[in-house]
């Protein structure tokens, strides 16, 4: 039952919806209030909050699992990056949980016993496996953060600037997006076990600006304390800021500006998106807020890239990365793909990335607005895996780990996208993720095999069983040294059109050879064609073993033979050393099917797909000649160094 009582500091009503709740901030004077039976105790007032994008706000509604909840707190905290919210949420069935934000990421999670010992905060480091409440669980984030403000009820004492020691987790595999965190601020730590999910699958209703909420590319004008020049500001979510007039890198709190320091770039890089602009992808409009070049250097030679961050009020952040022409529109992945040190792929989605490279990768340019305090300088160590056209990156920099899915996007659809009016440079080289172009032709090239391949072997069957090969003659002939004359077989009849006429000739020799002399006779012109072959076949056993040389049959054919009467002469020649009779089975074939033809056909038509493959491994083969690892996983060098023992990275 919901508990009403008055502010001890402005007289204003303080109503606590949650039985749990013993920790309130007055929303009127905001004074820090705690329960003690039916009375309020005024603690002091409460520090303000730093003003954000967030779309959360106290009394935001929405569902988790079928469940209503509604918002009824939030704590701020801040780190060396950023800030980020935890919103207290009540259910309609009492139960308590903790929304976060951060980085336009929404985790949902609740208090659970971690059902084994939680190791000490400082044994913890990123890429470590831990099995906590029956799941397997990834470090992915060390901080130690800084509570400095909160409002409305929490199930909690709280004041604020007190610190907090948090440990975020997240799940490795192809499930749900598992999240998990650990809360050192209190002994025994707390444990909170949850799932991160998009914006729009939490049904949200009584959203902070909705009416109406802020339109995308609206900007707040700011002036530069170093040179004067004119800053704007896209989002009050922004943690940096850096002046495009003179690169020095400014932090904006509570509409002032503090110098941080001054960028040490060397250059003035002219981003070929200009920040502000809008541009619609996946059925949204995507601001562009922030623009980075980091670079990857390898034996003295810089591999620059270019980095644009775009934000929308629902959806969070994205990436839209170019290098040397190439774009990719790249994701914060909530579920970490599996990947152990060492190995030569990450699984993600039940895809295989192969890995492609390895470094580090230092930040040499940046303005614009950022969710994080950016540094000239910085560095991340960072890896890429790859399977074209999708990417997969997990950048490591001190105790923060995270992984990001890109996918390769045509240089024309980002000129759409954004409208702009000269188009992009056109693309050099081969991307890392880019499709194989000869992909779809090697496809079609080989669709075209199979199906005139099995045209071919219906074509030869149907010649072979029921279009060709007609039997002219079968006569049984017997040929005997005794006989003087030759002997002849029975007339037959060439229609024209005969493209091969084939003779048969089936023996019984036994250990002896036969020579023949053949002779075919057209009887209306007399016109003569002669041949001349031989016939033998051995057989014995040699020491138990039996073995045979030789063969009884022997075939002849004859081509391009004018319509007729035909028949053949045979005259054989007998071994002198075995004159035996010998009984000949004669048999003539018109048009008798060719197998030769039908097999060098195969290999011509063979000879398409694997050229067409052949292109595609050469394409394939350049892409991965710059990479630091084969294209089997193998390496090129040494560097996948995590620094730690084998943790799932």
């Amino acid at each position: 039952m919901p508990f009403s009582a008055n502010c001890p500091a402005c007289g204003a009503p303080v109503v606590f919806k949650s039985s749990a709740s013993f920790h309130g901030v007055c929303e009127f004077c905001r004074s820090t209030l705690v329960r003690h039976g039916g009375n309020l105790d005024n603690l002091g007032r409460m520090a303000d909050l730093i003003e954000d994008a967030s779309p959360i706000r106290l009394g935001t509604e929405g569902r988790y699992k079928g469940v209503h909840f509604a918002v009824i707190g939030r704590i701020q905290l801040k780190y060396a990056a950023g800030i980020w919210n935890e919103w207290h949420v009540l259910f309609d069935d009492m139960r308590g949980g903790w929304l976060s934000d951060a980085g336009g990421e929404y985790t949902i999670s609740f208090l659970k016993p971690p059902g084994a010992a939680l190791p000490e905060f400082s044994a913890l480091k990123p890429n470590q496996e831990l099995k906590l409440a029956g799941q397997d669980f990834v470090v992915t984030d060390i901080e130690e953060a800084l509570c400095v403000a909160g409002e409305g009820e929490l199930p909690f004492a709280f004041g604020a600037g007190y610190p907090a020691q948090l440990v975020d987790l997240r799940s490795a595999g192809d499930g749900a997006a598992a999240f998990a965190s650990i809360d050192y601020s209190e002994t025994p730590p707390l444990f909170f076990v949850g799932e991160a999910l998009p914006f729009a699958a939490f049904g949200f209703a009584n959203l902070r600006g909705e009416t109406p909420m802020k339109a995308a590319g609206t900007v707040k004008a700011l002036q530069c304390p170093t040179c004067g020049g004119a800053i704007s500001i896209h989002d009050k979510a922004v943690q940096s800021v850096a002046c495009p007039s003179c690169l020095s890198i400014l932090e904006p709190a509570n509409e002032s500006l503090k110098v941080l320091r001054k960028a040490a770039a060397a250059t003035h890089i002219e981003p070929l998106i200009a920040l502000g602009s809008v541009g619609r992808f996946l059925g949204k409009d995507w601001t562009v807020i922030g623009f980075q070049q980091r670079v990857i250097s390898v034996e003295g030679t810089d591999y620059p890239w270019q980095e644009f961050l775009l934000h929308h009020p629902e959806e969070g952040f994205r990436w839209l990365v170019e290098s040397t022409g190439h774009w990719s529109w790249v994701s914060p992945l909530s579920t970490l793909p599996r990947y152990r040190y060492g190995q030569p792929a990450a699984i993600h989605g039940g895809e295989e990335f192969t890995r492609f490279s390895f470094g580090s990768a230092q930040t040499r340019y940046v303005i614009g607005e950022f969710t994080w305090k950016v540094e000239v300088g910085e560095t991340w160590e960072l890896i890429d895996f790859v399977a074209p056209p999708k990417m997969l990156s997990r950048e490591t920099s001190g105790n923060e780990t995270t992984w990001s899915l890109g996918e390769y996007l045509p240089a024309d659809e980002v000129t759409a996208a954004f409208k702009l009016k000269a188009p992009l440079p056109a693309p050099v080289g081969i991307a890392m993720n880019q499709p194989n172009p000869r992909n779809d032709g090697h496809k079609r090239v080989c669709s075209a095999f199979w199906k005139f391949a099995l045209l071919a072997v219906v074509a030869q069957l149907l010649w072979v069983f029921i279009l060709g090969g007609r039997t002219l003659v079968d006569q049984r002939l017997v040929l005997s040294p005794t006989q003087d004359e030759p002997v002849a077989t029975q007339s037959f009849t060439l229609d024209a059109g005969v493209r091969n006429l084939v003779l048969r000739q089936q023996t019984d020799l036994d250990n002896n050879w036969l020579g023949l002399n053949l002779t075919l006779v057209e009887k209306g012109s007399g016109k003569a064609w002669l041949a001349q072959t031989d016939v033998a076949y051995w057989h014995g056993n040699d020491g138990g073993e039996s073995w045979s040389e030789g063969d009884r049959e022997r075939e002849l054919v004859f081509r391009d033979l004018p319509a007729g009467t035909y028949y053949f002469v045979i005259d054989p020649d007998f071994s002198t050393e075995n004159p035996a009779p010998v009984a000949n089975r004669i048999k003539v074939v018109r048009n008798q099917a060719a197998w030769s033809n039908f097999f060098f056909l195969l290999i011509f038509l063979a000879a398409l797909p694997m050229f067409s493959r052949y292109r595609v491994q050469a394409f394939e083969a350049e892409r991965w000649k710059d990479a630091d690892f084969l294209s089997n996983g193998g390496m090129f060098v040494s560097g996948d160094s995590d620094g730690d023992s084998g943790g799932d990275d």
